[in-house]
């Protein structure tokens, strides 16, 4: 099926959380044979799967609804399917459970493209990677012990704010992201050197990360005139209000209000709109005056 995606050029990531809801939906009920032409969606029938891929890449039938996303499937048919449409932003959630990784629940929520795991990718907060945690954000001890426990949502915006610094930098040069956020092993100071000796200007690891952060704004900047704000930085109450159900993380919730908190303030944004304050645009060389909110 991954294959077949590729094939239509469809995106699994969305595709497969748009099925998803589709088949909860059907078997909650919420979704009749009349919406969906005949078929039964149900849970890992892989026939139907591959069905509905091939409808959805030539919008036949219910496969047209499917065409438009999680989001819009879900105001499309309405009758209270919305609860299960699984995305934030209107961009389907990926694979990162949000309950057990709490790094990625933030990074999902304020994420300016929505639900991408790679906006932020922050996976320096695992444990493997504690050196380099350490180094960037300035953690030590019974700190980046909370950091490196992923269920944990204490100084997880700490690491996105810079995960998502670095990305930015690392998607504007064209790098790898596997090299890069993921490994470490071109670190953000190796990047600074290459991009010197390739493009024969000053750089070092602090002028480029401001540069990841003044994108980053200018994303924030951008979503607000197309009207998005504070309440858009969310997630689907199934991870905030509904419990883990089983597993060694069971019980768990995402605490996001905590985390969005820290991460406001640690970007210099106004907590009560989730715009950069007038200080920070001035500060990263964007004159609040030339800037229209």
């Amino acid at each position: 099926m991954n294959l077949l995606c590729n094939e239509l050029g469809l995106d699994t990531i969305s595709l497969g959380g748009t099925i998803a809801w589709a088949m909860e939906c059907y078997e909650r009920g919420l979704l009749t044979k009349e919406d969906t032409g005949g078929l039964e969606i149900r849970w890992g029938d892989v026939r139907v799967m591959k069905e509905l891929i091939q409808m959805t890449a030539r919008r036949e039938g219910f496969g047209s609804i499917l065409a438009e996303g999680v989001k819009r499937a879900s105001q499309i048919i309405g009758r209270g399917t919305e609860k299960y449409a699984m995305h934030v932003k209107g961009l389907e959630i990926p694979m990162q459970q949000p309950r057990t990784v709490k790094m990625f629940a933030l990074g999902h929520a304020t994420s300016n493209r929505g639900a991408d795991h790679l906006y932020a990718l922050p996976t320096i907060c695992y444990p493997h990677l504690r050196e380099e945690a350490s180094k960037y954000l300035g953690l030590s001890g019974a700190d980046l012990d909370e950091l490196t426990n992923v269920a944990s949502w204490k100084h997880k915006a700490r690491a996105v704010v810079f995960s998502e610094n670095y990305c930015a930098v690392v998607d504007a040069l064209g790098v790898c992201k596997f090299s890069t956020v993921e490994t470490y092993a071109v670190t953000p100071e190796l990047l600074a050197q290459g991009y010197q000796a390739f493009a024969g200007v000053e750089a070092t690891m602090e002028s480029l990360l401001e540069v990841g952060e003044r994108i980053v704004n200018l994303e924030r900047l951008f979503n607000a005139r197309e009207g998005f704000n504070r309440k858009d930085d969310t997630l689907p109450e199934r991870f905030t209000k509904e419990p883990l159900p089983s597993g060694p993380f069971a019980g768990s919730t995402v605490e996001l209000e905590a985390m969005l908190e820290e991460y406001y303030s640690l970007r210099g944004w106004d907590p009560s709109t989730g715009l950069p304050t007038e200080e920070t645009l001035s500060r990263l060389g964007l004159p609040p005056e030339h800037v229209r909110l």
